[in-house]
């Protein structure tokens, strides 16, 4: 009974850490204000100072 209740659990949880995580490989500014430059991780726009935003 417990194996069943491990698995029920494992197999309830999978979908919700594959949602939680949308980590993109690239980052840029929503004004474009460099134009089309991406960066690496998430931050500040040094231009105008918004938060960058993840590149599909």
């Amino acid at each position: 009974m417990k194996i069943y209740l491990v698995m029920l659990t494992l197999m309830l949880s999978v979908p919700f850490i594959s949602c939680t995580e949308t980590k993109y490989s690239k980052y840029q500014c929503p004004m474009k204000c460099e134009k089309d430059k991406t960066y690496d991780k998430p931050g500040k726009c040094p231009v105008c100072e918004m938060d960058l935003e993840g590149v599909k």
